[in-house]
Protein backbone atom coordinates (compact mmCIF):
# COMPACT_ATOMS: atom_id res chain seq x y z
CA UNK A 1 0.00 0.00 0.00
CA UNK A 2 1.28 3.43 -0.95
CA UNK A 3 0.68 6.66 0.95
CA UNK A 4 1.59 10.16 -0.18
CA UNK A 5 1.84 13.22 2.08
CA UNK A 6 2.61 16.76 0.93
CA UNK A 7 3.77 19.70 3.01
CA UNK A 8 5.21 23.01 1.95
CA UNK A 9 7.61 22.77 4.94
CA UNK A 10 9.18 19.32 5.16
CA UNK A 11 12.25 19.17 7.43
CA UNK A 12 14.81 16.86 5.82
CA UNK A 13 18.56 16.41 6.45
CA UNK A 14 19.17 18.75 3.50
CA UNK A 15 16.91 21.51 4.80
CA UNK A 16 13.27 22.54 4.90
CA UNK A 17 11.36 22.72 1.62
CA UNK A 18 8.07 21.84 -0.10
CA UNK A 19 7.93 18.14 -0.87
CA UNK A 20 5.72 15.10 -1.23
CA UNK A 21 6.63 11.95 0.68
CA UNK A 22 6.03 8.55 -0.85
CA UNK A 23 5.53 5.90 1.85
CA UNK A 24 5.36 2.13 1.36
CA UNK A 25 5.27 -0.61 3.98
CA UNK A 26 5.97 1.85 6.77
CA UNK A 27 9.07 3.41 5.19
CA UNK A 28 9.74 6.58 3.23
CA UNK A 29 10.77 5.55 -0.29
CA UNK A 30 10.95 9.02 -1.87
CA UNK A 31 10.98 12.71 -0.95
CA UNK A 32 9.91 14.53 -4.12
CA UNK A 33 10.41 18.28 -4.06
CA UNK A 34 7.57 20.19 -5.67
CA UNK A 35 5.26 23.16 -5.55
CA UNK A 36 2.06 21.32 -4.70
CA UNK A 37 0.46 17.97 -3.84
CA UNK A 38 -0.44 15.31 -6.34
CA UNK A 39 -4.07 14.28 -6.63
CA UNK A 40 -3.74 11.30 -4.29
CA UNK A 41 -1.65 13.02 -1.59
CA UNK A 42 -2.72 14.17 1.86
CA UNK A 43 -2.23 17.94 1.79
CA UNK A 44 -0.61 19.32 4.93
CA UNK A 45 0.19 22.72 3.43
CA UNK A 46 0.61 25.40 6.07
CA UNK A 47 1.92 22.93 8.63
CA UNK A 48 5.47 21.70 9.22
CA UNK A 49 6.34 18.03 8.69
CA UNK A 50 9.11 16.78 10.99
CA UNK A 51 10.51 13.35 11.88
CA UNK A 52 9.09 11.50 14.86
CA UNK A 53 10.90 12.46 18.05
CA UNK A 54 13.23 10.09 19.90
CA UNK A 55 13.42 10.53 23.67
CA UNK A 56 16.40 8.90 25.40
CA UNK A 57 15.55 9.97 28.96
CA UNK A 58 12.14 10.30 30.58
CA UNK A 59 10.98 9.70 34.15
CA UNK A 60 7.36 9.98 33.03
CA UNK A 61 6.41 6.31 33.50
CA UNK A 62 6.93 6.61 37.26
CA UNK A 63 4.39 9.44 37.42
CA UNK A 64 1.72 7.15 35.97
CA UNK A 65 2.67 4.09 38.03
CA UNK A 66 2.33 6.25 41.15
CA UNK A 67 0.02 9.15 40.18
CA UNK A 68 -0.08 10.36 43.80
CA UNK A 69 2.26 9.66 46.72
CA UNK A 70 1.37 6.26 48.11
CA UNK A 71 -1.23 5.52 45.41
CA UNK A 72 0.01 2.88 42.97
CA UNK A 73 -1.66 2.22 39.63
CA UNK A 74 -1.47 -1.10 37.82
CA UNK A 75 1.62 -1.36 35.63
CA UNK A 76 -0.17 -2.12 32.36
CA UNK A 77 -2.47 0.87 32.77
CA UNK A 78 0.51 3.06 33.68
CA UNK A 79 2.25 1.95 30.48
CA UNK A 80 -0.80 2.90 28.40
CA UNK A 81 -1.20 6.32 30.05
CA UNK A 82 2.50 7.18 29.75
CA UNK A 83 2.59 5.99 26.15
CA UNK A 84 -0.41 8.11 25.18
CA UNK A 85 1.18 11.23 26.63
CA UNK A 86 4.44 10.59 24.77
CA UNK A 87 2.74 9.92 21.44
CA UNK A 88 0.58 13.03 21.76
CA UNK A 89 3.81 15.02 22.20
CA UNK A 90 5.19 13.71 18.90
CA UNK A 91 7.51 11.12 20.45
CA UNK A 92 7.52 7.93 18.38
CA UNK A 93 10.47 6.21 20.09
CA UNK A 94 10.90 6.54 23.84
CA UNK A 95 13.45 5.12 26.23
CA UNK A 96 11.81 4.74 29.61
CA UNK A 97 14.59 5.68 32.02
CA UNK A 98 14.21 3.73 35.25
CA UNK A 99 16.44 4.28 38.25
CA UNK A 100 17.97 1.32 40.06
CA UNK A 101 18.03 3.00 43.45
CA UNK A 102 16.08 4.63 46.21
CA UNK A 103 12.73 6.34 46.55
CA UNK A 104 11.09 9.25 44.79
CA UNK A 105 7.94 10.92 46.08
CA UNK A 106 7.55 7.84 48.26
CA UNK A 107 7.88 5.38 45.35
CA UNK A 108 10.17 2.47 46.20
CA UNK A 109 12.05 2.17 42.91
CA UNK A 110 13.46 -1.26 43.77
CA UNK A 111 9.99 -2.72 44.26
CA UNK A 112 8.51 -0.84 41.29
CA UNK A 113 11.23 -1.72 38.78
CA UNK A 114 10.10 -5.24 37.89
CA UNK A 115 6.37 -4.48 37.54
CA UNK A 116 6.99 -1.34 35.45
CA UNK A 117 9.25 -3.21 33.02
CA UNK A 118 6.89 -6.19 32.84
CA UNK A 119 3.87 -3.96 32.27
CA UNK A 120 5.55 -2.17 29.40
CA UNK A 121 6.87 -5.45 27.95
CA UNK A 122 3.35 -6.89 27.89
CA UNK A 123 1.70 -3.76 26.50
CA UNK A 124 4.24 -3.64 23.67
CA UNK A 125 3.87 -7.36 22.96
CA UNK A 126 0.09 -6.87 22.78
CA UNK A 127 0.44 -4.10 20.20
CA UNK A 128 -1.31 -1.77 22.63
CA UNK A 129 1.23 1.06 22.43
CA UNK A 130 1.40 4.03 20.07
CA UNK A 131 5.12 4.76 20.38
CA UNK A 132 7.90 2.18 20.41
CA UNK A 133 9.22 1.82 23.95
CA UNK A 134 12.84 0.92 24.64
CA UNK A 135 14.61 0.75 28.00
CA UNK A 136 17.22 2.96 29.66
CA UNK A 137 18.46 1.66 33.02
CA UNK A 138 20.03 4.28 35.29
CA UNK A 139 22.74 2.66 37.39
CA UNK A 140 23.31 4.38 40.74
CA UNK A 141 26.83 3.23 41.55
CA UNK A 142 26.56 3.66 45.35
CA UNK A 143 23.68 1.16 45.56
CA UNK A 144 25.01 -2.08 47.13
CA UNK A 145 22.19 -3.98 45.37
CA UNK A 146 22.84 -2.48 41.94
CA UNK A 147 23.99 -5.61 40.12
CA UNK A 148 21.16 -7.74 41.49
CA UNK A 149 18.72 -5.22 40.01
CA UNK A 150 20.52 -4.85 36.68
CA UNK A 151 21.41 -8.42 35.77
CA UNK A 152 17.85 -9.85 35.50
CA UNK A 153 17.20 -7.50 32.58
CA UNK A 154 20.36 -8.27 30.61
CA UNK A 155 18.47 -10.19 27.92
CA UNK A 156 15.53 -7.81 27.58
CA UNK A 157 15.55 -6.88 23.87
CA UNK A 158 14.26 -3.42 24.76
CA UNK A 159 17.42 -2.56 26.74
CA UNK A 160 19.18 0.06 24.60
CA UNK A 161 20.97 2.37 27.06
CA UNK A 162 22.75 2.31 30.41
CA UNK A 163 23.92 5.28 32.42
CA UNK A 164 26.27 5.55 35.39
CA UNK A 165 25.41 8.10 38.05
CA UNK A 166 25.90 9.15 41.65
CA UNK A 167 23.21 11.32 43.23
CA UNK A 168 24.75 11.34 46.70
CA UNK A 169 24.45 14.86 48.19
CA UNK A 170 27.83 16.52 47.75
CA UNK A 171 28.51 14.77 44.43
CA UNK A 172 28.03 15.91 40.84
CA UNK A 173 24.48 17.33 40.49
CA UNK A 174 24.42 18.43 44.13
CA UNK A 175 28.05 19.34 44.73
CA UNK A 176 26.90 22.35 46.76
CA UNK A 177 24.78 20.85 49.55
CA UNK A 178 24.19 24.26 51.12
CA UNK A 179 22.64 25.49 47.86
CA UNK A 180 20.44 22.37 47.76
CA UNK A 181 19.24 23.04 51.31
CA UNK A 182 18.60 26.71 50.45
CA UNK A 183 16.40 25.68 47.50
CA UNK A 184 14.42 23.39 49.78
CA UNK A 185 13.91 26.19 52.30
CA UNK A 186 12.86 28.56 49.50
CA UNK A 187 10.29 25.95 48.45
CA UNK A 188 8.72 26.17 51.90
CA UNK A 189 10.42 23.32 53.73
CA UNK A 190 11.23 23.68 57.41
CA UNK A 191 14.76 23.10 58.67
CA UNK A 192 13.67 19.78 60.14
CA UNK A 193 12.14 18.72 56.81
CA UNK A 194 15.28 19.71 54.94
CA UNK A 195 17.42 17.70 57.34
CA UNK A 196 15.15 14.69 56.90
CA UNK A 197 15.14 14.99 53.09
CA UNK A 198 18.92 15.21 52.86
CA UNK A 199 19.27 12.23 55.20
CA UNK A 200 16.86 10.29 52.99
CA UNK A 201 19.07 10.99 49.96
CA UNK A 202 21.97 9.42 51.81
CA UNK A 203 19.94 6.35 52.84
CA UNK A 204 20.79 3.01 51.29
CA UNK A 205 24.08 4.21 49.81
CA UNK A 206 27.51 2.72 50.23
CA UNK A 207 30.14 5.03 48.71
CA UNK A 208 32.73 2.27 49.04
CA UNK A 209 30.76 0.23 46.46
CA UNK A 210 30.89 2.95 43.81
CA UNK A 211 34.18 2.02 42.14
CA UNK A 212 33.49 -1.70 41.77
CA UNK A 213 29.89 -1.10 40.73
CA UNK A 214 30.96 1.31 38.02
CA UNK A 215 33.51 -1.17 36.69
CA UNK A 216 30.82 -3.87 36.64
CA UNK A 217 28.36 -1.67 34.73
CA UNK A 218 31.04 -0.77 32.18
CA UNK A 219 31.84 -4.47 31.71
CA UNK A 220 28.12 -5.27 31.42
CA UNK A 221 27.67 -2.62 28.72
CA UNK A 222 30.57 -3.99 26.72
CA UNK A 223 29.47 -7.62 27.07
CA UNK A 224 25.92 -6.93 25.90
CA UNK A 225 26.74 -4.20 23.40
CA UNK A 226 24.59 -1.58 25.13
CA UNK A 227 25.57 2.11 24.71
CA UNK A 228 26.71 3.80 27.91
CA UNK A 229 26.25 7.39 29.03
CA UNK A 230 27.74 9.41 31.86
CA UNK A 231 25.24 11.28 33.98
CA UNK A 232 25.90 14.63 35.68
CA UNK A 233 29.64 14.87 35.10
CA UNK A 234 30.93 18.08 36.69
CA UNK A 235 34.71 18.02 36.30
CA UNK A 236 37.29 17.34 33.62
CA UNK A 237 38.50 14.33 35.60
CA UNK A 238 35.01 12.83 35.62
CA UNK A 239 34.72 13.34 31.86
CA UNK A 240 38.14 11.71 31.39
CA UNK A 241 36.86 8.68 33.29
CA UNK A 242 33.66 8.60 31.25
CA UNK A 243 35.63 8.60 28.02
CA UNK A 244 37.93 5.86 29.28
CA UNK A 245 34.84 3.82 30.18
CA UNK A 246 33.50 4.12 26.63
CA UNK A 247 30.60 6.48 27.33
CA UNK A 248 29.13 7.81 24.08
CA UNK A 249 26.74 10.34 25.64
CA UNK A 250 27.32 13.04 28.26
CA UNK A 251 23.90 13.24 29.85
CA UNK A 252 23.08 16.49 31.67
CA UNK A 253 26.66 17.70 32.31
CA UNK A 254 26.72 19.97 35.34
CA UNK A 255 29.26 22.52 34.05
CA UNK A 256 30.15 24.07 30.70
CA UNK A 257 33.73 22.89 31.18
CA UNK A 258 32.52 19.30 31.48
CA UNK A 259 30.31 19.67 28.39
CA UNK A 260 33.19 21.06 26.35
CA UNK A 261 35.54 18.32 27.50
CA UNK A 262 32.99 15.66 26.59
CA UNK A 263 32.50 17.21 23.15
CA UNK A 264 36.28 17.14 22.72
CA UNK A 265 36.13 13.37 23.18
CA UNK A 266 33.34 13.07 20.62
CA UNK A 267 30.59 12.35 23.15
CA UNK A 268 27.08 13.59 22.32
CA UNK A 269 25.87 16.24 24.76
CA UNK A 270 22.33 15.59 26.03
CA UNK A 271 20.36 18.21 27.99
CA UNK A 272 16.81 18.35 29.30
CA UNK A 273 13.99 19.96 27.35
CA UNK A 274 12.41 21.46 30.50
CA UNK A 275 15.77 23.04 31.33
CA UNK A 276 15.86 24.58 27.83
CA UNK A 277 12.26 25.85 27.86
CA UNK A 278 12.55 27.31 31.38
CA UNK A 279 15.96 28.79 30.63
CA UNK A 280 17.59 27.19 33.65
CA UNK A 281 18.25 23.90 35.39
CA UNK A 282 15.82 23.21 38.24
CA UNK A 283 18.84 22.21 40.36
CA UNK A 284 20.83 25.35 39.57
CA UNK A 285 23.36 23.68 37.27
CA UNK A 286 24.30 24.23 33.61
CA UNK A 287 21.59 25.76 31.40
CA UNK A 288 20.69 23.93 28.19
CA UNK A 289 20.45 27.30 26.48
CA UNK A 290 24.04 28.03 27.48
CA UNK A 291 25.03 24.78 25.79
CA UNK A 292 23.26 25.94 22.62
CA UNK A 293 25.00 29.32 22.79
CA UNK A 294 28.40 27.63 23.09
CA UNK A 295 27.64 25.02 20.40
CA UNK A 296 27.77 22.02 22.73
CA UNK A 297 24.19 20.76 22.39
CA UNK A 298 23.46 17.59 20.42
CA UNK A 299 20.42 15.98 22.07
CA UNK A 300 17.38 17.21 23.96
CA UNK A 301 15.44 14.71 26.09
CA UNK A 302 12.04 15.22 27.70
CA UNK A 303 13.35 14.42 31.21
CA UNK A 304 10.02 15.03 32.95
CA UNK A 305 7.85 16.96 30.40
CA UNK A 306 7.17 15.13 27.09
CA UNK A 307 6.03 18.27 25.25
CA UNK A 308 9.30 20.04 26.07
CA UNK A 309 11.16 18.32 23.23
CA UNK A 310 9.19 19.74 20.31
CA UNK A 311 8.94 23.13 22.02
CA UNK A 312 12.71 23.26 22.53
CA UNK A 313 13.48 22.34 18.93
CA UNK A 314 11.31 25.16 17.59
CA UNK A 315 12.77 27.60 20.12
CA UNK A 316 16.19 26.76 18.69
CA UNK A 317 14.82 27.82 15.29
CA UNK A 318 12.92 30.91 16.43
CA UNK A 319 15.22 32.30 19.12
CA UNK A 320 18.67 30.91 18.29
CA UNK A 321 18.46 31.02 14.52
CA UNK A 322 19.34 27.36 14.04
CA UNK A 323 18.39 25.89 10.64
CA UNK A 324 15.33 23.62 11.02
CA UNK A 325 17.27 20.51 10.07
CA UNK A 326 19.85 21.17 12.79
CA UNK A 327 17.27 22.03 15.44
CA UNK A 328 15.13 18.96 14.76
CA UNK A 329 18.22 16.74 14.76
CA UNK A 330 18.54 17.39 18.52
CA UNK A 331 15.27 15.53 19.10
CA UNK A 332 15.40 12.96 16.30
CA UNK A 333 18.55 12.08 14.33
CA UNK A 334 20.93 13.00 17.18
CA UNK A 335 19.43 10.67 19.77
CA UNK A 336 18.85 7.94 17.17
CA UNK A 337 22.46 7.85 16.03
CA UNK A 338 23.79 7.99 19.60
CA UNK A 339 21.92 4.73 20.26
CA UNK A 340 22.97 3.11 17.00
CA UNK A 341 19.45 3.34 15.54
CA UNK A 342 19.94 3.94 11.81
CA UNK A 343 16.39 3.32 10.58
CA UNK A 344 14.73 6.44 12.05
CA UNK A 345 15.25 10.08 13.01
CA UNK A 346 15.16 11.69 9.55
CA UNK A 347 12.70 12.22 6.73
CA UNK A 348 14.66 10.52 3.97
CA UNK A 349 14.39 7.48 1.70
CA UNK A 350 14.98 4.26 3.63
CA UNK A 351 13.92 5.73 6.97
CA UNK A 352 10.86 4.66 8.93
CA UNK A 353 7.82 6.79 8.24
CA UNK A 354 7.75 8.19 11.78
CA UNK A 355 6.29 11.65 11.23
CA UNK A 356 4.79 14.58 13.11
CA UNK A 357 2.52 17.18 11.55
CA UNK A 358 3.16 20.41 13.46
CA UNK A 359 0.90 23.46 13.51
CA UNK A 360 2.26 26.74 14.88
CA UNK A 361 -0.16 28.37 17.33
CA UNK A 362 -0.24 31.24 19.86
CA UNK A 363 3.15 32.30 21.15
CA UNK A 364 4.86 30.21 18.50
CA UNK A 365 3.80 26.97 20.16
CA UNK A 366 4.45 23.98 17.89
CA UNK A 367 1.38 21.78 18.33
CA UNK A 368 1.59 18.14 17.13
CA UNK A 369 -1.77 17.72 15.37
CA UNK A 370 -1.00 14.34 13.78
CA UNK A 371 1.60 11.71 14.74
CA UNK A 372 2.46 8.73 12.55
CA UNK A 373 4.64 5.70 13.30
CA UNK A 374 5.79 3.40 10.51
CA UNK A 375 3.22 4.87 8.14
CA UNK A 376 0.24 4.56 10.48
CA UNK A 377 -1.40 7.37 12.41
CA UNK A 378 -1.08 6.84 16.17
CA UNK A 379 -2.15 10.24 17.54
Amino acid sequence: MELRIFSDAVVTPEGQFAAELVIRDGFVVAVDGGAGPSRSALDWSGDVLVPGLIDIHTDNLEKHYQPRPGALWDAYGAALAHDGQCAAAGITTVLDSLSLHGRKEGLDRKTALGPMIAGMDQAQADGALRAEHLLHLRCEVTNPELLSLLEPHADNPRLKLLSVMDHTPGQRQTTNVAALEARMVAAGRSEAEVEEMVARRHAGRDPSAAHDNRRSVVAFAREYGVPLCAHDDATIEQVDEAHADGCVIAEFPVTLAAARAARGYGMAICMGGPNFVRGASHSGNLSARECAQHDVLDILASDYVPLSMLRSAFMLIDEFGWPPERALATVAAGPARSLGLTDRGEIAPGQRADLVRVSRRSGGWPVPVEVWRQGLRVA
